[in-house]
């Protein structure tokens, strides 16, 4: 491969992989949210410029697509916005990521739509005149800490308006479930939006009690704006999608993918996790005040992060990937911190199981696109984008066509993060990110 010296800010940087510093992949002006991209927040997505350009590069040929990390659904939601495809797969383990990218491919015919918005807040606004209705009473399952994430009043609404929702009533059933889990997610959003949470945080952080004091949120008019903005996008994305494209969104573990046949996908477009979500995106976090609400149990909320990619560290540092990228990253981290090192080999670990799937799945002549970050662990930045290039290249045939750098302007993750998770002690986290280009020989 080509030794090059890349230039950021005067610095020089030497790889031993084919690298371009490209800002036209920053995107700095672009508008993120047209279609259905706006529905719900998520931590860490992909914006759609992105997944788009990936999409047009290199899946000129391509008819089926997989997003093993589907997250938000950028990828599928894009997908279905391009003719070419007949098929799009997307794997995600967190249900709220399910929900999410099932509502944002699922077209929704707008008549339909609004009359049910307009009968859903009608009734949520005459319950609310009513005297009698009691809405805390009503939330029937065991909720971790309402009352310190939520004041009574906003729990009062946030009950009112999803009996309401549950209430919605459509003769074809596939139809009424489209529209309720179109609710759904604007109701998931608008539960963070109202709540005692720090805004803009991932992990559950509690306001001050100066701040929590001016919290005092109309929660029915928030949630009649946010599932009004959501409304207008499902009219946009109704006329441009492609109705020739099945979605198929599964609950499954990309480490052991049981429902795509082997040698049937011939595009990947994903952005995987960052491997460290106890200090920087806390996807079980973000997802755990929804998830109560949208009726999920205490076991499944909470286990999303330890079920996820390295969430179970390894008991030593014995591994056998055939990374030395890898290999002398663990071995810095180990001299300061071997718990910290078992941490970041578990990820690679389960990784490493994730690419003999994506091997299985994928067709000769596919490529495959991942945008990932490079995170610092004690100080030590991890060069994932290399690690997955040689992690792919030891045990098949993959052609490393170019790892693209660009810079995150406004991605929705912390500039900083809290790697001992005490107060104050602040680290910078990934202000760049990498994506890499492999086809399969």
């Amino acid at each position: 491969m080509q030794l090059i010296s890349l230039q950021k800010n005067g610095a020089a940087l030497e790889s031993h992989e084919v690298k371009f510093w490209d800002t036209s992949w920053d995107f700095k002006t672009a508008y993120t949210k047209y279609s259905n991209h706006g529905l719900h927040t998520y931590p860490a997505m992909m914006i759609p410029q992105i997944a788009r350009r990936l999409i047009e590069t290199y899946g000129k040929h391509a008819t089926v697509i997989l997003d093993p990390f589907m997250g938000s659904g950028t990828a599928l939601l894009e997908a279905k916005l391009h003719p070419n495809f007949k098929k799009a797969y997307g794997i995600d383990i967190n249900p709220l990521a399910l929900l999410i990218s099932k509502v944002k491919t699922t077209p929704i015919n707008p008549k339909l739509l609004w009359k049910e918005y307009h009968q859903l807040i009608n009734r949520c606004v005459e319950d609310r005149k009513s005297a009698n209705f009691k809405g805390k009473s009503v939330l029937t399952h065991s909720f971790i800490n309402l009352d310190f994430w939520f004041k009574p009043e906003v729990t009062q609404d946030l009950v009112m308006i999803k009996n309401n929702i549950d209430l919605v009533t459509i003769p074809d059933k596939k139809t009424e479930q489209d529209v309720k889990d179109f609710f759904l997610v604007a109701f998931s959003e608008v539960v963070r939006d109202v709540s005692n949470t720090r805004n803009r945080e991932y992990k559950l952080y509690r306001m001050s009690e100066e701040i929590l004091k001016k919290h005092n949120p109309n929660t029915l008019q928030v949630f009649r704006d946010k599932l009004k903005s959501n409304a207008e996008q499902m009219e946009e994305y109704f006329k441009e999608q492609n109705n020739m494209c099945e979605v198929r969104i599964l609950a499954e573990d990309s480490r052991a993918i049981k429902s795509i046949p082997n040698s049937s996908v011939d595009l990947i477009v994903t952005s995987p996790p960052y491997g460290d979500s106890g200090t920087t995106v806390a996807y079980g976090q973000f997802s755990r005040l929804g998830l109560q609400w949208l009726g999920y149990d205490k076991d499944t909320v909470l286990s999303i992060d330890r079920v996820s990619l390295g969430g179970i560290p390894t008991i030593d540092l014995t591994n056998d990937l055939r990374s030395p990228t890898l290999k002398k990253t663990l071995a810095i981290i180990a001299e300061q911190d071997p718990k910290r090192a078992r941490d970041v080999l578990s990820f690679y670990v389960d990784f490493d199981k994730c690419i003999k799937e994506l091997h299985r799945v994928t067709k000769e002549g596919a490529f495959l696109c991942f945008v990932v970050g490079n995170r610092t662990v004690k100080g030590v930045q991890i060069p994932t984008d290399e690690i997955i290039v040689e992690l792919f290249q030891a045990k098949n045939h993959y052609r490393h066509v170019n790892t693209f750098i660009r810079n995150i302007p406004y991605k929705r993750m912390p500039k900083l993060n809290s790697p001992t998770n005490i107060t104050g002690n602040h680290a910078v986290t990934m202000n760049e990110e990498w994506i890499i280009i492999l086809e399969k020989q």
